[in-house]
């Protein structure tokens, strides 16, 4: 499954293919650990510039990723994002705007992927260089347990 800019994602999504990476990534992901926190998941929602532990990814069977800034919070606080996986990327689609996350980890109970995304607040922080260093050096890593295979079916 591909987007291009011209995709329409109000109109319904095809099932994502069958694949044991699918079958293990579909579902709610919490974030137990990063190497660097708080940090950005591109989305024109403002909200998404400082996630933190607990936070919730939602990947539907649709190739829908839903957000949360919190486990308990019960509205998603990004725009529509699709997504699927290109060899060993995880690939989102916002809008008019890709992004990817190198998947370092995928198993049916544990998921790990990295990003260079680098947050807002740290450019207009006064210890920018070293942050900037470390994210250039390392990326922002971040680590997610499963707590609930979804299986949501549209109308």
């Amino acid at each position: 499954m591909t987007f291009s800019s011209c995709t329409d994602l109000s109109k319904k999504p095809e099932k994502l293919p069958k694949t044991e990476q699918y079958e293990k990534l579909i579902g709610k992901w919490k974030l137990i650990n990063s190497n660097f926190l708080p940090f950005k998941h591109p989305s024109f929602c403002e909200k998404l510039e400082k996630l933190e532990l607990n936070s919730i990814f939602e990947f539907d069977e649709y190739g829908i990723l839903k957000v949360y800034q919190k486990g308990k919070t019960k509205r998603n606080c990004n725009e529509l994002q699709a997504f699927w996986i290109e060899k060993n990327e995880l690939v989102l689609f916002d809008a008019h705007v890709g992004f990817r996350y190198e998947i370092i980890k995928l198993t049916s109970d544990s998921l790990r992927i990295k990003t260079e995304q680098v947050p807002l607040h740290i450019i207009e922080n006064e210890n920018m260089n070293e942050k900037l260093k470390f994210i250039e050096k390392n990326g922002i890593i971040l680590t997610f347990e499963k707590i609930k295979n979804v299986r949501q079916h549209r109308v």
